[in-house]
């Protein structure tokens, strides 16, 4: 099995170890690690090769460089001439490295975990608490003795968190931060908007700069526009909170551009925009994950636009006339 996601994911951990080693080249436990890790799989080698390749490519620059340095007059002006050499360099070589990973790759190297496109994982934290990541989500975790904390650093979660009276269990996400004890609730991020709902207990929420928190308990959610700052409390079905785990998208109070993007993330090719922008009408329903390329269409009809259908997978979704 070698798909998609899965070669995105390997080239992100080749990139990582480039990086990683290019930064600590001296250090054996890092190279065993390395080389351990290479050798679990052949597909990791060939990426690690691959990188190899792309970080070498640099090496001519590298040196045509430091030649030009040395032509220059000595002194002080030619050890920093040099040293500005050698950063041009080194972000030349990392810029080769990035431009095989995607855009957001810097992003998922503060992850402690990840998802790609059309996928979606289940960790277990330390404390037995669980996390469930939807597609092109990333989280970063931070539990200590007197504290558990987790940072939504981007897409959506689905938090069953194990009680603990003596630590309280923290999510950040942007400018809103959740606490709780122990139950069960989501929060998804979709450009500017932050979106909170709880399916069993209770958690407080506040934003940043605002030290007055709101109480929300099972079959209430709680939304935010970091752009505009308005934010508002609303009911939901209890059941429907994480729904997207069994495969069914709830959406409510999205643009359809935000929208787009949140069910793009499960369609196992490229969904391209053009002019949804205009569109600010919300948007609401339940979309099948299960087949995502006719909940897109789906979302593109309800607003009177068009899908259309590109080569290797691309999508390309268009607005629907002017509205008066």
């Amino acid at each position: 099995m070698n798909t998609p996601a899965e070669r995105e994911t390997i080239l992100q951990d080749a990139a990582t170890w480039k990086i990683r080693l290019h930064e600590n080249p001296d250090d054996p436990g890092l190279k065993a690690q390395l080389a351990a890790w290479r050798a679990l799989d052949a597909r990791h080698d060939r990426a690690w090769r691959r990188m190899e390749r792309v970080w070498g490519a640099t090496a001519e620059l590298g040196e045509q460089a430091a030649m030009l340095s040395q032509a220059g007059p000595p002194g002080r002006a030619v050890r920093a001439r040099r040293l500005r050499v050698g950063a041009c360099v080194g972000a030349t070589a990392l810029a080769c490295v990035l431009a095989l990973v995607p855009s957001d790759f810097l992003l998922r190297l503060r992850a402690d975990y990840a998802t790609t496109t059309a996928q979606t994982r289940t960790v277990v934290l330390p404390d037995g608490s669980s996390v469930v990541l939807g597609a092109r989500s990333a989280i970063a975790v931070r539990y200590s003795a007197t504290e558990r904390g987790v940072t939504l650093l981007e897409g959506q979660a689905f938090f069953r968190v194990a009680h603990d009276l003596a630590r309280g269990f923290t999510v950040v996400a942007g400018d809103v931060t959740t606490r709780d004890i122990g139950t069960a609730f989501d929060i998804q991020m979709a450009g500017p908007h932050v979106a909170v709902a709880v399916r069993e207990g209770g958690v407080n929420v506040s934003r940043r700069g605002d030290g007055s928190p709101v109480r929300l308990i099972a079959g209430q959610q709680w939304a935010f526009d970091r752009q505009t700052g308005k934010f508002g409390i609303g009911a939901v079905d209890p059941d429907t909170v994480g729904a997207w785990r069994s495969g069914h998208l709830v959406l409510d109070g999205l643009t359809l551009l935000e929208a787009m993007d949140v069910l793009g993330r499960y369609y196992p090719g490229t969904v391209v925009t053009r002019g949804l922008a205009r569109d600010t009408t919300l948007v609401g329903g339940v979309y099948d994950l299960r087949r995502p390329r006719e909940a897109l269409q789906a979302l593109c009809a309800l607003h009177g636009g068009r899908l259309v259908s590109l080569p290797a997978g691309f999508v390309l979704a268009l607005p629907g006339p002017e509205k008066p």
